[in-house]
């Protein structure tokens, strides 16, 4: 998947990023929109979510996939239950990019099917809140790339 290179590139871009990260209070609030995420509950994840919902992937899982509404971000943790036997985004930094848009840090924890190979990769997401709700999140692997999509250099 990931050759070595690529990987110690994306870790440099991860800790130049991270260096200017808030790790308080504001990773905290964005834990609890990740822990309702992963809850498997459709009405709680619904109800944080715009009605115009949109998730873009820029990474090398499901690269170039979108998906719309409520339905579609179901749809995208299923197509990612699919790929990985295990799989699970934690949030370690934050970058505030104004009122509305932030770069969330984070590491990548998955495994392959049927015991296959374990990976700890650094992954950023970019996330769009429109009326109090989060209405647009797009995963990138380039870290820089997600940083420069919202006017921040790592």
């Amino acid at each position: 998947m990931y050759e070595k290179q690529d990987v110690e590139a994306l870790e440099r871009q991860f800790n130049a990023a991270m260096e200017e990260a808030d790790t308080g209070t504001s990773l905290e609030a964005i834990r609890r929109v990740y822990d309702e995420f992963d809850s498997g509950d459709a009405d709680a994840v619904a109800a944080i979510l715009h009605p115009e919902f949109q998730v873009q992937v820029k990474a090398i899982f499901l690269d170039g996939k979108s998906y719309k509404g409520a339905r579609g971000f179901i749809n995208w943790r299923r197509e990612m239950e699919k790929l990985f036997e295990q799989e699970r985004f934690l949030p370690v930094g934050i970058r505030m990019a104004g009122s509305d848009r932030w770069v969330v840090l984070g590491r990548l924890h998955i495994k392959g099917e049927e015991g296959g190979v374990e990976l700890d990769v650094p992954l950023a997401h970019v996330l769009e809140q429109r009326d109090k709700k989060v209405a647009r999140l797009t995963v990138y692997s380039d870290i820089s790339e997600a940083m420069e999509s919202v006017g921040l250099y790592a």
